[in-house]
């Protein structure tokens, strides 16, 4: 098959190689006899006639079948299997063939129910290759031809045949199976027979560990329904000599060794030991197989002989007998005491053989005796013979084969007994697995049977493969009566002939006892030496070779006969028929009375020729179809693919065979258009004109001169090689245009070089006389200067003579003077020197002494008060329980008695004139409080009625419509009387409060009259108790501020909840309740003011009263001085018990109301989301009904127009027959009288606006898309190519359009705007658009169509309902009506406003994921700075700690940032903790504490100064070229860069006008990100969790915070509250020192923000070892780690999380967008000109 086409250079060709069997390569040299070929860098040189050419355009994943392949050889069959295992498709065709190559993994993507209904009924080779497909083409071919099908499955051990049969089974199972309710399938029952078949019929042999040994042919049964009706399997030629003969390393059949592994009880009774006690399985070394254990595998084969149906009885049989021929081959025999005669030979041998006989339950000597003798039967008497221990050895075996046999019979009998056949069936699927062809180093006689089974089925294969070819040739109109028939008749006659034959010669040989393999070898080299299949090798003397249709194969004959005897013994038929054991008696039935006492020779060999036979008859009368299934590797792992050995099993499997077939004739067969469309280049005139396909390849052929091809009906069929000729003659039209293509590059080249070399040769000359005229130029004026130089030199030297001699001489002078001045500076400095060190050493031991006893004073002083303020302390307890000190205040207090009664009469006089006032206001109060009252239950009254009439009115909602109605102003009714409440308690409220005021009023003219009049008096206890009272005054008012911003806040949930009804559409029922609920709550705030004016009576009237009894007391105090004291006392003390009463209840009022008003908050919120549940189900309910009532009424309005046309049509043919009309049906129906009564409105309306909104103006389109699909810009802020949009398509009414293309023609232009996500610009651009064009789809669109139907859409039936509609109706009123107007939209306008919906937020999310993408890099890059940074300055910091530490008193408000000011610190609270001091020491510590820390402030400066310098002046040079990098790389670069970078996107946002809250929401998404990977990043790293990195990322934020305050709030919206993590974090970090914090001020002043996890963190990680003091306390770490333990598990992460949803709701453009006035956008200029689109100028 090598290619005879003409091979020329450049040409890529196929060549032979050892060890990857074909290498491609391309052609360097070419002659007529070699080439020289280039193969991956490698040169080789073969012959023309060895290589085979190969197709460059072949696909990158092959080709399906491979009668499609340019080139059908070896190579090209090898590479197109590779490149579809590498794609993982395992499945090829080859015409009709399937080949499987096992992947060695699962696919079962390829195997599902979706699977087998895609190749239910698809015809053959439509869909990809499959097991499916052969199996649908047989079942099909079955149905429809009636005749049975057979489907022959082969391929070498473990290439994945069983799986593939398992796959053939399901198949036909899913066609024809039954359903579930009959039981359990066929398919089901068959491979629930596996197991026990496998047990017993599979083997370890070299290349497999589970080999089947026999042949499978599984007969599905069919009824005449399809249906299947039952099952049998067949078994062939089951190789009986591996029973007593296994060659190394292979083993014996499974059953053997899982009967060794069964469980002890079983071995005992079986008396069975190890394998390698026996001599059927010793003879190889292998008795194991790795990853099976016998053991386990012994039990599953119980349980599968279990469900086929073998009883427990018939299994310990089975088993008995496996077991009685395991003991068999252990019988050994010996020359007994007749040198002819045999017996056992030792006890071994006789404790086998009595075993034997158990187990057979036969008697023991007679076994023998069947073992040891022969009975010759003749004409007059039996003669018994003693058999030689090598017969008996030789009957042993036998008898083992024949009972294996047997048994394996029986099984398979006894499987197809319970799996049930149907002898009415007529038609059968046959499916055939079977050992393919065998060749190994060692080849016996099973091989050799093997491989004349595949002999034969290669024969019936290439019958077939001839058939289809012949059948495609017909098909196709092609001559093929010339093509040979490729046969193996010769070898199968080599073979099988009989007489001559080698199984012949073989049973012939085994008939002579004294024939040996020698003399058998003998005879075959004398009887076949002249046979071309047939050859002797050279080396053997015993081996010979026959060349089978896959390859040569050498077989040892040492074995082949010993594996051919099968005598079927008399004896051992008696023995055995006669035992005990019914089952072994079944398995030998007795035979006739002539061929019992006789001993018949069977050869296997002769045995197998006929099951051969008989299986070739059988699928004779079948149609076949082939799966050949291929071993990638022998290593059983996937993705591997070794060239060899898949080439071997090709051509074992006759795969190449039916390519050598398809050669013989055409093996290229080409469909016209693809012949065409690559060879057309050969004759371009071919294609140029209007020829047809068949002449244009055939003058294309004709004009290449091409000789033996055929035009079929749709293909050109190409001889071999040709394909190569016409590849070849491509290969040189393409290559003479490359050469022209070459010569004029190449010129072009030239030419251009040459201009070059001309341009710059030009060049060089005038550069080099110029260079020229400069050098003399250049010498002319030196020769000047040094003239010049010499005259000024000389001057010069003159001069400095003259200078040298006179400052020698006054240099002199000077340094003598000098030497007098410098002795006595000296010694002027070191006097005084001394003078101040004595006195800042005298001043120092001063300073030191004087602070030492300033403190030890404080100390002392701070002391002593104490202790004498615990012991007044104690005093005035002791005091206030005793009377003996009342006593003693009463005695001073009658002193000062007499001063205050002068002024009691004034007060009196005042405080009656305030109670008067006070009752006339009560008075008033409670008269309009009993108003309210009286109102409240009026309004109760009726709404009580009300609502029950609103329930009965809900349930008959559906029916009563108009009632409804009623209801609905019933309930704003409720509502406006509602407010009236709301404004009565108002109004109550004031009035309470102006009494409340103008009460405080008159007290404080009160207290300061007395306070004028009446001196004060000094005494502990009265001030004491006065300061309790103001205390619990001021906490009495606290608590009325606090129910005053309860009530607000109510007002304002009240408020809000109110405006959510308006806006969401609820139930009647709901909003009913929801009111009755808001009334009771009117109720109890009612209830709660009459309380507090109750209350403020009672504590009026007992201050009046007190205050009464007071100025009576004080003017009997003026009389008797001692009893006055002790009621004046005994009065502030019950004020004071009554302060704390009234502080009590008022608490316990607060709590109630908290309680009342979340729960009432709560049930507000449910009660809303069901009452907009409920609203949202009606009005989709009614709108589906009415949607379904107007498509009703169209299909009658059409059908009665239909009818009408009809009858106007025929009465007007009637009428005129000679007449025709040329107008509309529709117009003419419109113009006559309707037959029938037909609604005219409805069609006169309605039909002729959906004609005319279907003629849209598509020709206008084209038009539009071109121009605004480029960047128009903006007119006046709007984008004009949105407003250009909308105009068209509200002026051609495409919204009201039930079917249009045109919204499918505009979406892709916004679609472009996502295709390049780099253009920011681009993107901002069309961000705009495209939100401002859905913004007005949301002002424009209405969802229910009122020209659909004549009927109006379901209106809301609450009162909200319509106050919502009303809302939404007018909720544009600025936009301008020339421009937006309101459309009642159809479904293409409603899925093209959701497509831009789309558009929106993907463009949003790609625009927010750029700035996020770029700010990260810059972050990161600026974190690594900083990281850089504080590791650089960590050595610098340390010693400005430390400095920073020795000065204790610098407060820490100096490191808070300017933010944190407002905040309160920590120091400040724990200043206003410590005991109040006197003013004198206080401002003394202060002035101390300034003074200081005035002096230590110098101190420090100088320090760091000198401390930033010291590193400088060691090394300049360094420290210079540091400075260079540390400025590129410095932190503040990097913000400066991401300020930078957030303009740059700000500055193109501002230019293409994107929406504020599109913007707003973008910039607080990246604010967010930047706080999530700083706090991550930096904050919660202990190396990096310092007060040096705090500064820095201080100084970082202030820079983003000076740009947000840049880019002002209207951009920038709230991203600066974003930053709340890390600035709290940086907050606690800079915060010196530390050990001050308290728990409360942590969390609710520095850090309210974060989480006890993250503030725990930061705690521990910036702790610092060296410095206690800039460390938190340890009670808080404690805090935050006892609250840390006590919260979930889910709640224990301190990571910030990155957000990246859409933060906002399509639906909230409408909202969030500024109204625009779109009226005076103008129009593009190309648009304005086009007299179609003149609308846009209006």
């Amino acid at each position: 098959m090598a290619a005879s086409a003409k091979v020329s250079v450049g040409s890529h060709v196929w060549l032979e190689d050892p060890d990857e069997a074909w290498i491609d390569g391309e052609v360097e040299e070419a002659n007529s006899e070699e080439i020289t070929v280039n193969c991956s860098g490698k040169t080789v040189a073969a012959k023309v006639n060895a290589v085979y050419p190969k197709d460059p355009e072949f696909p990158e994943l092959g080709v399906d079948d491979m009668t499609k392949l340019a080139y059908l050889h070896e190579p090209g069959v090898l590479l197109n299997l590779k490149c579809r295992y590498n794609a993982n498709e395992i499945y090829t065709y080859t015409g009709n063939i399937l080949i499987a190559v096992n992947p060695f993994k699962r696919l079962p993507h390829l195997y599902g129910i979706e699977t087998m209904k895609q190749y239910k009924g698809t015809a053959f080779g439509e869909l990809s290759p499959h097991p499916f497909a052969v199996a649908d083409s047989a079942y099909r071919k079955m149905i429809n031809e009636g005749v049975s099908q057979a489907i022959l499955v082969s391929g070498e051990s473990g290439a994945g045949k069983t799986e593939s049969t398992k796959m053939l089974m399901r198949y036909l199972a899913y066609m024809g199976g039954r359903a579930e309710s009959e039981g359990r399938s066929v398919e089901q029952q068959v491979l629930e027979s596996n197991p026990v078949l496998e047990a017993f019929g599979n083997a370890k042999t070299v290349r497999n560990n589970n080999s089947s040994r026999f042949g499978k042919f599984v007969e599905i049964q069919f009824d005449h329904r399809g249906r299947i009706s039952g099952a049998a399997i067949r078994t062939y030629l089951l190789e009986r000599s591996r029973v007593c003969q296994v060659s190394d390393p292979e083993r014996n059949y499974h059953c053997f060794y899982m009967l060794c592994a069964a469980p002890e009880q079983e071995t005992e009774r079986y008396k069975l030991g190890k394998p390698s006690t026996f001599r059927y399985l010793n003879q190889s070394n292998c008795y194991a197989l790795e990853g099976l254990d016998d053991s386990k595998e012994y039990l599953a084969t119980r349980k599968a002989m279990d469900v086929v149906g073998i009883d427990s009885e018939e299994q310990d049989a089975i088993f008995r007998v496996v077991a009685a021929i395991l003991h068999l081959g252990n019988i050994e025999f010996a020359k007994g005491e007749d040198s002819e005669a045999s017996e056992p030979k030792d006890e071994n041998s006789r404790f086998h053989l009595k075993v034997a006989a158990e187990l057979f339950m036969c008697d023991e000597k007679a076994l023998e005796d069947s073992l040891c003798k022969r009975v010759m039967v003749t004409r007059d008497e039996s003669i018994t013979k003693s058999l030689d221990p090598d017969s008996a050895a030789l009957g042993r075996d036998a008898l083992a084969k024949i009972v294996y046999f047997k048994l394996f019979d029986w099984l398979v009998t006894k499987i197809n007994n319970s799996i049930g056949q149907d002898p009415n069936s007529k038609h059968i699927i046959g499916v055939l697995d079977i050992y393919g062809f065998e060749s190994f180093k060692t080849n016996s006689f099973e091989q050799f049977c093997i491989n004349l089974t595949n002999e034969k089925l290669q024969q019936h294969f290439n019958q077939h493969v001839f058939k289809m070819e012949q059948e495609e040739y017909t098909k196709e109109e092609i001559d093929w009566s010339y093509i040979e028939f490729i046969d193996n008749q010769d070898v199968l006659d080599l073979i099988e002939k009989k007489p001559g034959g080698i199984i012949a010669l073989l049973d012939e040989a085994c008939m002579f006892p004294r024939s040996t393999h020698d003399t058998f070898a003998q005879k075959l080299y004398q009887t076949f030496k002249d046979h071309t299949r047939f050859a002797k090798p050279k080396l053997a003397q015993t081996d010979f070779t026959i060349c089978h249709y896959a390859g040569d194969v050498t077989y040892q004959t040492e074995l082949f006969l010993d594996k051919n005897k099968d005598y079927v013994v008399g004896e051992h038929q008696a023995l055995l028929s006669s035992s005990d054991c019914s089952f072994v008696s079944s398995l030998f039935p007795p035979l006739p009375e002539e061929s019992s006492k006789t001993s018949k020779f069977s050869s296997i060999g002769s045995q197998f020729k006929q099951q051969l036979q008989s299986l070739l008859e059988s699928l004779s009368t079948t149609e076949p179809h082939y799966i050949r299934c291929v071993k990638p590797n022998n290593l059983l792992k996937p993705e591997i693919f070794e060239n060899i050995n898949i080439l071997h099993q090709l051509r074992c499997g006759g795969v190449m065979e039916a390519i050598r077939i398809s050669c013989a004739g055409y093996p290229t067969r080409k469909p016209f258009n693809e012949f065409l469309t690559r060879f057309k280049i050969l004759a371009p005139d071919t294609t140029k004109r209007s020829y047809d396909e068949v002449d244009a390849c055939k003058k294309l052929l004709a004009k290449v001169d091409l000789k033996g091809f055929q035009i079929g009906k749709t293909k050109v069929f190409l001889r071999a090689g040709q394909m190569a000729e016409l590849d070849a003659h491509r290969a040189e039209v393409l290559g003479h245009s490359a050469r022209i293509i070459q010569r004029k590059v190449l010129s072009y080249q030239s030419r251009k070089k040459f201009l070059l070399l001309q341009a710059a040769s030009t060049d060089i000359q005038a550069l080099c006389r110029g260079q020229v005229a400069r050098v003399l130029f250049e010498t002319m004026r030196r020769e000047s200067a040094s003239l010049r130089i010499q005259k000024h030199a000389r001057t010069y030297i003159c001069q400095k003579a003259y200078k040298i001699l006179c400052s020698s001489a006054c240099s002199v002078q000077t340094g003598m003077r000098a030497k007098a001045a410098r002795t006595e500076l000296k010694f002027r400095k070191k006097r005084r020197a001394a003078i101040m060190i004595q006195s800042q050493i005298r001043r120092c031991l001063c300073h030191k002494n004087y602070v030492r006893l300033k403190k030890a004073a404080i100390t002392t002083q701070c002391g002593w008060r104490v202790r004498v303020a615990r012991q007044e302390l104690r005093n005035l307890k002791t005091a206030a329980k005793e009377t003996g000190a009342l006593q003693d205040a009463k005695t001073k207090l009658e002193n000062q008695v007499e001063e205050l009664t002068s002024n009691l009469e004034l007060e009196k006089q005042m405080r009656v004139e305030i109670e008067e006032a006070k009752s006339q206001e009560i008075e008033a109060l409670q008269s309009a409080l009993t108003d309210t009252k009286l109102q409240l239950r009026e309004t109760q009254e009726t709404k009580s009625a009300e609502i029950s009439n609103l329930q009965s009115a809900l349930q008959d909602m559906q029916l009563e419509l108009d009632e409804l109605s009623k209801g609905l102003e019933m309930t704003n009714d409720l509502a406006a009387e509602n407010e009236q409440l709301k404004e009565l308690v108002s109004s109550l409220q004031k009035k309470i409060d102006e009494s409340d005021i103008k009460y405080e009023e008159i007290s404080k003219l009160s207290e300061e009259r007395i306070k004028q009049e009446v001196p004060v008096i000094d005494q502990t206890a009265i001030i004491k108790l006065e300061a309790e009272n103001q205390q619990l005054k001021a906490l009495v008012s606290s608590l009325e501020e606090k129910i005053d911003a309860l009530d607000r806040k109510h007002d304002e949930t009240s408020s809000n909840i109110t405006e959510q009804l308006k806006e969401n559409a609820s139930s009647e029922y709901e909003i009913v309740s929801n009111l009755a609920a808001e009334n009771e709550r009117l109720k109890a705030l009612v209830d709660s003011l009459e309380k507090k004016i109750n209350e403020g009576d009672r504590t009026n009237s007992s201050d009046g009263q007190k205050e009464g009894k007071s100025m009576l007391k004080e003017e009997s105090l003026t009389e008797d001085a001692s009893i006055d004291n002790d009621e004046r006392v005994n009065k502030l003390a019950a004020q004071n018990k009554d302060l704390n009463d009234m502080l009590s209840s008022l608490e316990k009022k607060i709590d109630e109301t908290e309680k009342k008003y979340e729960e009432a908050s709560r049930l507000c919120e449910e009660r809303l989301n069901q009452a907009l549940d409920a609203e949202t189900k009606l009005i989709e309910l009614k709108t589906s009904m009415q949607r379904l009532q107007e498509k009703v009424s169209d299909m009658e309005t059409e059908e009665q127009i239909r009818r009408q046309q009809a009858l106007v049509n025929s009465s007007s043919r009637k009428m005129s027959p000679q007449v025709s009309f040329t107008g509309a049906p529709t117009d003419f129906a419109f113009l006559q009288e309707p037959v029938a009564p037909l609604p005219v409105k409805r069609f006169g309306t309605e039909s002729f606006r959906r004609s005319r909104i279907e003629r849209q103006p598509h020709e206008f389109v084209d038009v539009l898309l071109k121009c605004v699909s480029q960047n128009v810009g903006f007119s006046h802020g709007k984008p004009i190519a949105a407003v250009t949009i909308y105009k068209c398509l509200i002026r051609w009414k495409i919204f009201e359009a039930e079917k249009t293309s045109i919204f499918d023609r505009i979406v892709p232009v916004f679609g472009s705007a996502i295709e390049n996500q780099d253009d920011d610009n681009h993107l901002a651009y069309w961000l705009t658009n495209t939100s401002t064009l859905l913004f007005l789809l949301q002002r424009s669109l209405r969802h229910n169509s009122s020209t659909s139907s004549p009927t109006k859409p379901p209106q809301p039936t609450s009162f909200f309902g319509r106050m919502t509609q009303g809302f939404r109706s007018t909720s544009s009123p600025n936009l301008a009506t020339d421009v937006v107007q309101q459309v009642d939209a159809r479904y293409p306008a409603l899925l093209f406003k959701q497509q831009l919906t789309a558009y929106v937020e993907t463009m949003y999310g790609i625009i927010r994921e750029n700035v996020k993408r770029e700010v990260s890099s810059l972050l990161s890059s600026c974190i690594r700075d900083l990281k850089d940074s504080s590791c650089d300055s960590f050595v610098v910091s340390s010693p400005s700690k430390s400095s920073g530490d020795n000065s204790p008193t610098k407060s820490s408000e100096d490191n808070l940032p300017s933010k944190s000011s407002e905040k309160s610190s920590p120091t400040k609270s724990s200043v206003e903790n410590l005991p109040a001091k006197p003013a004198d020491e206080n401002s003394a510590e202060e002035n101390s504490v300034k003074k200081s820390s005035e002096e230590n402030s110098p101190k420090k400066s100088s320090e760091e100064n000198s401390l930033k310098k010291s590193p400088e002046e060691d090394s300049p040079a360094k420290e210079g070229e540091a400075a260079k990098s540390s400025e590129e790389n410095s932190p503040e670069n990097s913000w400066k860069n991401i300020t930078g970078l957030l303009n740059h996107y700000l500055i193109t946002w501002k230019k293409n006008y994107v929406p504020l809250f599109l913007v707003q929401n973008i910039f607080s998404q990246t604010f967010q990100h930047i706080n999530f990977q700083l706090f991550n990043s930096l904050l919660l790293e202990r190396e990096y969790c310092t007060f040096n990195m705090g500064k820095q990322v201080e100084s970082g934020l202030d820079e983003l915070e000076s740009w947000c305050s840049q880019a002002t709030e209207e951009y920038v919206g709230s991203s600066w509250d974003e930053l709340k993590h890390t600035r709290q974090a940086v907050v606690l970090l800079i915060t010196e020192p530390k050990s001050t914090i308290t728990y409360d001020d942590l969390t609710t002043n520095l850090c309210p923000i974060l989480s006890t996890q993250q503030l725990y963190r930061i705690c521990t990680l910036s702790k610092n070892e060296d410095h206690e003091n800039h460390n938190v306390s340890p009670d808080v770490i404690s805090n935050l780690k006892l609250l840390m333990t006590n919260e979930d598990e889910d709640k224990r992460s301190f990571v910030l999380d990155d957000d990246s949803s859409i933060p906002f709701e399509t639906d909230e453009i409408s909202s969030c967008m500024q109204e625009k006035d779109f009226a005076n956008v103008k129009s593009v200029s190309e648009l304005a000109d086009n007299p179609n689109f003149h609308f846009l100028k209006d």
